[in-house]
């Protein structure tokens, strides 16, 4: 279930921070498609993510933010005063640790944890803020363009599994006739290589278009 191609995006504190959580968490198999709510009946969760692809959506507008594959973990930064209720949702089967961030706090506490958590959070924002904050008001090829590049960093099964117009509206929201119209052209100009909608091979793109 798990690709051999290395992580490229996930923090290096996440295996290490599951090694102490993953004892005290319940773990269930999942089937693509399944919700992950970072709240559930007024109780904050937290999610492990043992084996799988997951991706993160922003639930006021159903926005996909980004994906992760295993090793990662979700919902930790519940503990502090910023609070996010947004939802995961698996890309592929996955198996899943399960626990609340209470007993997650605790669990902190007892191991003097605090240190790897403050390095993983750091982690995590920085990222967030460099690959999924917007960065003035792009147009709409420099975010499709961006969202190609990050598509031919999925993993191989899942790239293959969604086309990119699907993949660059569900992380954009930008039409479907214009996200369309743009991939024929950079198709026919020979800058990317696709088959029945999903993409296959970046050759350059364009700076601008």
């Amino acid at each position: 279930m798990s690709s051999d191609k290395p992580s490229h995006r996930g923090s290096p504190y996440a295996q290490e921070l599951i090694s102490h959580l993953q004892p005290h968490c319940a773990t269930h198999k999942t089937d693509p498609g399944e919700q992950l709510d970072l709240q559930v009946h007024g109780q904050s969760m937290c999610y492990l993510i043992l084996d799988g692809t997951v991706a993160i959506y922003r639930r006021s507008d159903d926005m996909m933010l980004s994906t992760a594959r295993s090793p990662a973990l979700f919902g930790l930064a519940n503990l502090t005063d910023i609070y996010f209720n947004d939802y995961l949702r698996t890309v592929t089967p996955c198996l899943i640790g399960v626990l609340t961030t209470d007993r997650v706090a605790e669990i902190i506490k007892e191991k003097a944890l605090w240190g790897l958590l403050s390095n993983h959070l750091m982690f995590v924002y920085t990222r967030l803020y460099h690959n999924v904050m917007p960065k003035g008001a792009p147009t709409a090829y420099e975010m499709i363009r961006q969202q190609l590049v990050l598509l031919m960093q999925e993993d191989d099964s899942y790239r293959r599994s969604v086309t990119a117009e699907r993949y660059i509206r569900d992380k954009t929201h930008l039409s479907r006739s214009g996200v369309m119209r743009l991939l024929a052209d950079l198709k026919t100009g020979g800058f990317i290589e696709m088959e029945e909608g999903r993409l296959i091979k970046i050759n350059k793109l364009p700076a601008r278009y």
